[in-house]
């Protein structure tokens, strides 16, 4: 039953497929994001005993936090600061008799992660009651019909009840976009704004209002495919991407520029839509046309950078590293004094995945220290420590004395 309800959840969303990447603090390539599979994530969510402890939208345990109900857009290496401060709980939940910790492989736990990150993109059900309100107040049935009510102008909307995915309307808002603002001018009609919640509220009337007919699901995207999209479409022509491309429109890769679901995404192409055309026009560009297939994998791009730590900063690092007492339990190199071991030579310097499976499997031993002494990790401390801990294994200068 859980796998079930997981399965249906998880096909409206979008997947992270790739191969782990030799990510170090501040990861610049797309081989270096999260390299995993939220559906794969979905099957160990359940199989390696992940929803026992924590609820997916309702269906779970209750030991821990839902997280369908959290919209998780924490980088990874703030995610493994978070895991570093929630060990002792971690630890202490698997101390009860018959409670056995899974232990995890980083290809695992890059699974996972896409898995509860690409939850906050899917929003939960919408009114189908506030749905047919937003169909009428914003003027929607002057041109379309539903269930045989409404105008002929566009086509007909029923088609759209069978779509599970937000993506497909996205695709379509985007495809007919010109041709709806023309007969909306030529009707003097003023042109409605959506929102996220009115695009999920449409999806649900649509859903419930439409003849029923067998449900259709868009595929997870593919960044790589989506990475290749953004330059042949144009897109870099008018939108950088973390300060790479153009400088038309806003950088895709800051955080909240698509909006953080499925649905806003459709909401805010549409409202953007006018002066997308203008700027286009002014500079001689063609409207690219958009497939549901390429909409995936263009948002699944896209949505990557939100997991991006920015790179973190070596003199930080090194305040960190003095001011948390990091040295009190490791050493810096293999010989020196520190019974947890060797922080420079640590394998799980070389992805933010690894270093987040490396405070799971070991929460017992990142708990051992006393509350009292044991220091917690907030906003980019985790990042700018293992940015110095990377420039010592490095040998480069750390401003501010030798990182030697």
């Amino acid at each position: 039953m859980h796998r079930l309800a997981l399965a249906g959840l998880l096909v409206v969303a979008v997947a992270f497929p790739g191969a782990p990447g030799p990510a170090t603090a501040g990861p610049d390539t797309l081989a270096d994001l999260l390299p995993g599979n939220a559906v794969e994530g979905s099957r160990l969510f359940v199989s390696r005993g992940c929803i026992r402890c924590h609820a997916v939208r309702g269906d779970g345990g209750t030991v821990a936090s839902d997280l369908g109900r959290l919209r998780l857009k924490r980088p990874l290496l703030e995610l493994a600061g978070i895991m570093w401060n929630h060990s002792p709980r971690v630890a202490a939940v698997f101390r009860d008799p018959g409670a056995r910790q899974p232990k995890l492989e980083p290809e695992e736990m890059a699974h996972l992660l896409a898995f509860v990150y690409s939850l906050g993109h899917v929003e939960g059900p919408g009114d189908p009651a506030a749905g047919a309100r937003a169909f009428r107040v914003k003027g929607c049935q002057t041109c379309h019909a539903v269930a045989g009510a409404g105008g002929d102008v566009g086509p007909a909307l029923d088609k759209y009840g069978q779509y599970a995915s937000p993506l497909f309307l996205s695709a379509a808002l985007w495809e007919h976009a010109p041709a709806m603002a023309k007969a909306m001018r030529e009707r003097g009609m003023q042109r409605p704004r959506f929102s996220a919640e009115n695009i999920v509220d449409l999806l649900a009337f649509l859903q419930t209002s439409a003849p029923a007919r067998p449900r259709l699901y868009a595929r997870p995207g593919d960044p790589a495919r989506g990475e290749t999209l953004f330059e042949d479409k144009g897109c870099a022509g008018c939108h950088a991407v973390r300060g790479q491309g153009g400088k038309i429109g806003p950088d895709l890769a800051r955080p909240g520029a698509l909006g953080g679901s499925l649905t806003q995404v459709a909401g805010t192409m549409w409202n953007h839509a006018p002066k997308m055309w203008e700027r286009m026009a002014e500079r001689g560009v063609e409207i690219p046309s958009l497939s549901v297939e390429e909409m995936a994998d263009l948002v699944s791009y896209l949505y990557l950078f939100q997991f991006m730590d920015a790179p973190g900063d070596p003199r930080r690092g090194r305040a960190v590293l003095r001011d948390k007492d990091c040295t009190g339990c490791h050493g810096l190199r293999q010989g020196e004094p520190g019974a947890a071991g060797p922080l420079v030579e640590s394998a799980a310097l070389g992805s933010p995945v690894a270093l987040i499976t490396r405070l799971w499997n070991h929460a017992s031993l990142a708990a051992a220290p006393g509350s009292a002494s044991r220091p917690m990790f907030t906003g980019t401390e985790m990042a700018d420590l293992v940015a110095f801990l990377v420039s010592i294994r490095d040998g480069k200068d750390v401003p501010g004395g030798r990182a030697r």
